[in-house]
């Protein structure tokens, strides 16, 4: 399964095309679509950032994912966002997009938008790894084991 081409904008206002222009080898992509989901998207956070320092060529992004808005619209919501994210690395790894989603859940069986996702994706946006929910310790393992069976 392939995570599908969508673009959007980072919240420094930088434009990405996404699998195209992920930085990483592998990339995990955190896909939100509530405001609350944002407590669910910190308990990856120092995971990441840890996996990250650890290994360069894994990167992660957070995908805020919403319907399409006017560009007023879209605006305001980025604005407000960009006011909860002072760091600059971080509003860079925040990819906002305003998409169908429909089609985008359809695409990738997303059942509910009542929970976040992470889809564990290479350059190609083959998708080697995918989850819901907080981070656990034991989500660890799976996570190892799927960077492993890629790297071999």
């Amino acid at each position: 399964m392939k995570f599908p081409k969508v673009s959007g904008k980072d919240l420094n206002g930088d434009l990405h095309t996404i699998p195209d222009t992920l930085a990483g080898k592998l990339n995990f992509l955190i896909v939100a679509f509530q405001q609350w989901q944002v407590q669910p998207i910190e308990t990856w956070i120092p995971f990441l950032q840890k996996l990250v320092s650890d290994h360069p060529q894994i990167q992660f992004y957070e995908l805020p994912t919403l319907r399409q808005f006017n560009f007023i619209s879209q605006w305001l919501i980025d604005s407000g966002m960009r006011g909860g994210i002072c760091d600059p690395e971080m509003r860079a790894r925040t990819i906002t997009l305003y998409i169908d989603k429909d089609e985008f859940d359809q695409a990738l069986r997303i059942p509910t938008e009542n929970t976040i996702y992470l889809f564990l994706v290479d350059c190609d946006g083959n998708i080697l790894w995918r989850d819901t929910g907080t981070f656990v310790e034991e989500k660890e393992t799976a996570i190892l084991n799927a960077i492993i069976d890629f790297m071999d």
